[in-house]
């Protein structure tokens, strides 16, 4: 007899004989078989909730990662044609948060994959590829995209979305960098699923790989802890994988793409012993100091939340820890050569001219400490011929809040600001020259600048 539902399955293993059953029972156990099979066929119901999303890419290796409703292994299908995913990784621990990492692929290399269980139908979406990163040294084309204080879900956050994606259709970014407050009001779970994955899913996460750096509201008024969502969703690297000096933290961190190393700070948690950024003794800045000195690529890019100089919507004379970061982690960061310093936290647009030894309240500055000076045929590219080049830092808040002013608006070290209109950079590095550019939401280049390294000003 045929039980709607799938009872067949319940008879089978049960071996009961429903004709000998007085009726009175019969109905109870059809009924009771019911429930069971619908209890079971909704547990079987699984649903991709969050996902896929791409982490750590190295000439080598890439993490896949992805969340289901309900707990099952992990699989994921690759290969160098759509048409054919001839390799395979797969985990049979149940889990619902997948991470399986990919090894011994070829550098500089398009893959496509397709990712699930055991029990689930591998279908290749053309949206689901990934790109190896080159070989450390690589003078390949770069491209980076960067933005800050993001995820709100605001006019400001979508302009700025649809804008990369009309001036990236020539190039789509090869590297993703998340500049802290990532997700509002508190970097809970639910604002990253909305205002982050709910925003970027299509077209984003999927084949673009991303690069995070904590703020504030990540860690949701938590500074001394590293329990919260923001360290669970974000997969970085600790043990020097993706190059550089292993940090053993996914809180700070570094990483080589081709000839530009990155390297991530935190500017706000406390490491052990409530040490902070600023602390030029601390873990943190002990192994930046190793890590940048042992350094071989000819750019470098460091990005924290925190800026050292600003005056949009926070003040870099008045905040205590802006004012620390300015005295005892500039320096550092100056010692070593750095091209480029990007943070967010002020909901604004600011970049500086190339510039050193600039400790000081804002009014303090002084054109001497403009290392590289541009010239009138090209006022906004900076050519590097020796050892003392200067940095520029942006401060690209402005990638969903928007607006603020303190008092001395605009900054007196600033090429350029910009208070009124959302915005995220475009970096493109080919060989010796940068270029880069802050592309609004309406589509507007309303800033742009390059740097040029003569060939023996190249570490």
């Amino acid at each position: 007899m045929a039980i709607p539902g799938g009872a067949f399955f319940i008879f089978d293993l049960f071996r009961v004989n429903a004709s000998s059953m007085t009726m009175p029972f019969q109905r109870w156990f059809y009924l009771l078989a019911s429930v069971v099979t619908v209890q079971s066929t909704k547990a079987q119901a699984v649903d991709v909730v969050r996902g896929p999303y791409l982490q750590v890419v190295t000439p080598t290796s890439i993490t896949i990662r992805w969340r289901t409703s309900q707990p099952t292994e992990s699989r994921v299908q690759f290969g160098t044609f759509a048409t054919r995913l001839n390799q395979e990784v797969s985990d049979l621990k149940a889990v619902t948060d997948h991470e399986v990492i990919l090894t011994n692929l070829k550098p500089a290399t398009r893959y496509y994959y397709a990712f699930g269980s055991s029990k689930t139908t591998m279908n290749v979406d053309p949206e689901q590829h990934f790109q190896t990163s080159p070989k450390p040294g690589s003078t390949d084309p770069i491209r980076i995209w960067a933005l800050g204080d993001f995820g709100n879900s605001s006019a400001t956050q979508l302009g700025c979305r649809d804008a990369i994606v009309n001036a990236t259709k020539d190039r789509r970014p090869d590297v993703w960098l998340w500049l802290g407050d990532n997700a509002y009001s508190n970097g809970l779970e639910d604002e990253f699923q909305q205002h982050v994955f709910g925003v970027y899913q299509d077209g984003f996460f999927r084949n673009m790989p991303f690069w995070a750096t904590p703020g504030n509201h990540d860690y949701g008024g938590q500074i001394e802890s590293q329990a919260i969502p923001y360290f669970q969703i974000c997969s970085m690297p600790r043990q020097g994988e993706a190059g550089g000096v292993p940090s053993g933290s996914e809180s700070y961190y570094s990483f080589d793409y081709g000839n530009v190393h990155f390297v991530s700070l935190d500017s706000y948690g406390k490491m052990d012993g409530g040490q902070r950024i600023y602390d030029t003794t601390g873990r943190q800045v002990d192994w930046l100091k190793r890590d940048l000195a042992a350094n071989k690529q000819p750019w470098t890019i460091v990005f924290f939340h925190h800026p050292p100089y600003t005056k949009g919507s926070h003040d870099s004379d008045t905040e205590e820890l802006l004012v620390n970061i300015r005295q005892n982690l500039l320096p550092v960061l100056e010692r070593y050569n750095v091209d480029l310093v990007l943070g967010g936290h002020s909901h604004v647009y600011e970049r500086t001219y190339p510039i050193v030894g600039h400790y000081g309240l804002a009014d303090t500055f002084d054109p001497k400490h403009i290392v590289v000076a541009s010239n009138s045929d090209q006022p906004n590219e900076y050519r590097v011929n020796g050892k003392k080049q200067g940095i520029i830092y942006i401060v690209a808040g402005s990638g969903g809040q928007l607006g603020g002013q303190e008092s001395g608006w605009p900054l007196k070290a600033a090429a350029y600001t910009n208070n009124t209109e959302g915005g995220s950079m475009l970096i493109d590095v080919k060989d010796n020259r940068l270029e880069a550019r802050w592309v609004c939401t309406d589509g507007v280049v309303r800033d742009r600048f390059s740097i040029v390294k003569e060939k023996q000003g190249i570490r």
